[in-house]
């Protein structure tokens, strides 16, 4: 056997986690077949690999009178190598491939080639599999119809469009984070799903920045985000001795400064988490202050009232922050100017709002799915009135049923809100 197959045998020690038996299978495999090509016989042949040592066996049966050299063996050469061996019996020989010549060579090459190239790529695949949930680091390979191919050295990523934040803009060349969704098994052994928008792609990016939460001594309680716009990350400390805003901020701001880099400018507040939810109110909105305030602790559901000048502040543009309040609260918020935070208004208010309860698009969850109830929404109906008097064939396009299905949910939509009004009545 040429030296060259003996150096890929070698190679066994240097691939990680690949089973070595399983190798010398595919090695007997290989000489097999060369056996065969060469001599025209399909025997049994053991390799055994030890310190670097290959020894190869051929396996014959004893016989009184041999017909066939490469199947059989005499008693008397049989009890050379097994001195109590009988007639019918299997003996092993030891034999050198070389003789096999090249044949035995190109066949055992490729056999050892491909199955080292699989236990190479299986480990990629390993390797990569295990940095699910993480943030690595790579270079913008090629833009592919607004899709971003990453390259991280053995494995390729894709960022795709929907996981990207439209603000950022990355080029050929550009050195990139991102968050590894899930890894799938390519022909090159891993291809890698990315994420710059997932709230743990926030929450890892901290965590690299803020040592306290690597630690676990400061805990993020939520995210909420729009990417490339604004995001409210919601933090508590299991140390009464660590402030954890002030952690996540850094001196003079040189941590906070540092993540908002890497979201190329997107702006970050820090929120402290309460129990006590009008403390996590002023920590959601802060630097504003609350000047007034309405809970109803019933229903999750608060009227902040804050200084005129400050109002479109709170709001945010397109309503932007109430929205990220609303998210890390899970509260429903509404803001009124101080001027206007009178008992007439928060009456009007309140009614509003229970109608809204009342009309709730949601109760129909037992019969149709969330998913659903938002496209519905995203639709313009937005609650179980506009339901019912949407028309048949509009509803029936957007859940993707038959017309006549339809009128078994909108007599459900009836059924929940004749249900309602009878309870509201028996407690009035």
């Amino acid at each position: 056997m040429s030296d060259e197959i003996i150096n890929m045998m070698k190679q066994i020690e240097k691939v990680k986690n690949l089973d070595e038996q399983e190798l010398i299978r595919a090695f007997e495999r290989g000489i097999i077949s060369a056996t065969k090509k060469v001599y025209g016989v399909k025997p049994i042949i053991r390799v055994e690999y030890k310190e670097g040592e290959i020894k190869f066996f051929w396996k014959k049966k004893v016989v009184e009178n041999v017909s066939n050299e490469y199947t059989e063996i005499s008693l008397d050469e049989a009890r050379q190598i097994k001195s109590d061996i009988q007639i019918g019996e299997d003996v092993e020989t030891i034999f050198y491939p070389k003789e096999f010549g090249r044949i035995a060579a190109q066949t055992t090459k490729q056999v050892l080639t491909q199955k080292i190239r699989e236990a190479e790529k299986d480990q990629i695949f390993k390797d990569f599999k295990e940095k699910e949930g993480e943030i690595i680091t790579g270079v913008v390979h090629t833009i592919e119809k607004g899709n971003l191919i990453i390259d991280f050295g053995l494995a390729e990523g894709i960022l795709r469009k929907k996981e990207q934040v439209p603000t950022e803009k990355f080029q050929i060349g550009d050195n990139i984070r991102a968050l590894v969704l899930k890894v799938l098994r390519s022909k090159d052994g891993a291809k890698l799903e990315l994420t710059r928008t997932h709230p743990n792609f926030i929450k890892k990016i901290f965590a690299m920045e803020v040592t306290e939460i690597d630690q676990g001594i400061v805990e993020i309680k939520y995210v909420a985000r729009e990417p490339g716009v604004k995001t409210k990350v919601v933090v508590a400390s299991k140390d009464k001795q660590i402030d954890p805003v002030g952690a996540c901020i850094g001196v003079k701001g040189s941590r906070i400064q540092t993540i908002i880099k890497e979201l190329q400018g997107e702006r970050v507040d820090v929120v402290l988490y309460s129990d006590d939810i009008v403390k996590y109110l002023e920590s959601a909105i802060a630097p504003i202050q609350i000047k007034k305030i309405h809970i109803d602790n019933e229903h999750k559901y608060a009227i902040l009232g804050v200084t005129d000048e400050q109002f479109s502040q709170v709001i945010g543009k397109n309503g932007i922050n109430m929205r990220l309040v609303a998210k890390i609260t899970k509260w429903k918020v509404s803001v009124l100017r101080e001027s206007e935070f009178t008992d007439e208004k928060i009456a009007e208010m309140m009614e509003k709002f229970n109608e809204q309860l009342f009309y709730d698009l949601f109760k129909l969850s037992e019969v149709l799915n969330v998913k659903i109830l938002k496209e519905l929404k995203k639709n313009g109906i937005k609650n179980l009135k506009d339901f019912i008097a949407a028309r048949n064939e509009e509803l029936a396009q957007i859940i993707n049923i038959k017309e006549d299905k339809v009128k078994e949910l909108k007599d459900k939509a009836i059924q929940i809100i004749e249900k309602g009004s009878e309870v509201k009545n028996e407690g009035s």
